[in-house]
């Protein structure tokens, strides 16, 4: 019984390490959608709009204390030299001392400004959400540089196993050749020339490799990660129904195109409440000599409370000038808004006619293939049979090659191109 638990244990504990092992030994498998995501969230950039808006708010708290009274205290200390005084004749009158000495709280409180205060804040907070949505803007771009990429990591792949395939075949060939030579049907100068052809496959391989880790390094830059250059990517399947229609406003840059015209709106706004009068109240406490009356030469308290009012009733015109200003900045933006529309309606009608390039010569890729192959292998056997050079069969098998590589390069620009256009048009 005690040998039947230890066995059990010991299998629990196998199976354990097996899972932890099996664990460890996946890969990670990204998507497209998950790396523009991952960038999204975790490029430094973002980070700017958690302080935008924290400085915004502090902004905002100290536009508000205009609501709160202001106090200040201030003193004074001069002597001068002379005095108004009355004089009659015979008499001892009293005269105000040369020297002064005082020591005041000022307070002053606000009673009406016109909203003006208020509409300071609606500048601040819209200014913030301007500045916002340009950071949108930057992070937006962001998305293209990710395309690029993530299908130019896809292109190198497919490339790979296009020309490794190449490769066994010139290998496979090569053996036969070898026979060929030995049997006095082939020139031995026909397996330099393959061997030749092995070391410039060497050399792609090579060169596609530097790409590929050069993609993913962009890619971890981007993303704030480290990435294995052994990560697997998963294929996009975007079809027409996802790109349909060159109309869209769902570009970051037309939330800031909005965001900026209830800028201008708020500002002009704020530039009539300009001609409105304020009203505060203010008080004054204090102790010095002289103190109001300034014929008693002794320190004495005193305090005085009022209002006042302050109202620039003429301005020449300007106020009105700088709402022309706002105007024209208005008018200046809807223009930009439209350029922008413009180009992008240019930029999506370029991607819809790649879109359909590419699925016309996706429709004459297989049946290039399958002609390639078919001269490919006849050359091969006439190759063995001694009719034709290696050169003329690396030209026939290198076409095959490259119809091969151009069904996978239209395959995958296919996708990039409807991933450009979802790009474009803000989906």
């Amino acid at each position: 019984m005690i040998s039947i638990c230890r066995k059990s244990k010991y299998i629990l504990l196998l199976i354990i390490f097996f899972k932890i092992q099996i664990g460890w030994s996946q890969e990670e498998v990204l998507s497209l959608n998950q790396c523009q995501k991952e960038v999204q969230e975790f490029f430094p950039l973002m980070k700017g709009k958690e302080l935008l808006s924290k400085s915004s708010d502090l902004n905002t708290e100290n536009l508000k204390l205009a609501y709160l009274p202001k106090i200040y205290a201030n003193g004074n200390l001069s002597y001068q030299s002379d005095v108004t005084g009355i004089s009659f004749p015979g008499m001892n009158t009293p005269k105000a001392p040369k020297d002064r000495y005082s020591l005041n709280v000022d307070v002053e409180q606000l009673i009406f400004d016109g909203g003006k205060t208020h509409d300071r804040v609606e500048v601040e907070k819209k200014s913030s959400e301007v500045e916002i949505k340009n950071l949108e803007i930057q992070m937006y771009q962001l998305r293209e540089r990710v395309n690029m990429a993530y299908f130019g990591i896809l292109l190198v792949r497919k490339s790979k196993l296009v020309i490794l395939d190449k490769q066994n075949t010139i290998v496979k060939r090569l053996q036969q050749l070898k026979s060929a030579v030995e049997n006095g049907m082939v020139l031995p100068a026909n397996l330099k020339i393959m061997e030749s052809e092995l070391l410039l496959i060497e050399q792609q391989v090579l060169e596609l490799n530097a790409r590929e880790e050069s993609s993913f390094n962009v890619l971890s830059q981007l993303m704030g990660r480290s990435l294995s250059v052994n990560t697997k990517l998963e294929k996009t399947e975007y079809d027409q129904l996802s790109v349909n229609g060159l109309e869209s406003k769902d570009r970051p840059e037309y939330k800031w195109y909005l965001s900026r015209q209830s800028l201008l709106d708020a500002q002009k706004e704020l530039l009539k409440k300009d001609r409105y009068p304020v009203v505060s109240a203010f008080g004054q406490m204090g102790y010095g000599n002289p103190g109001y009356n300034q014929l008693k030469d002794e320190f004495d308290t005193y305090y005085m409370l009022g209002a006042k009012i302050s109202w620039n009733i003429f301005d020449w015109k300007s106020n009105r000038r700088k709402q022309k200003v706002i105007g024209i900045q208005k008018d200046l933006l809807g223009t930009q808004e439209l350029s922008f529309t413009q180009n992008q309606r240019i930029n999506l009608g370029k991607e819809s006619s790649e879109i359909r390039k590419f699925e016309i010569l996706l429709e004459k890729d297989d049946a290039i293939i399958e002609l390639q192959e078919d001269i490919s292998r006849s050359s091969a056997s006439q190759l063995d049979n001694g009719v034709i050079t290696s050169s003329d069969y690396l030209e026939d098998l290198n076409k095959e090659i490259q119809a091969k590589l151009n069904k996978e390069y239209h395959t995958i620009q296919l996708q990039q191109s409807l991933a450009e256009f979802k790009r474009i048009k803000g989906i």
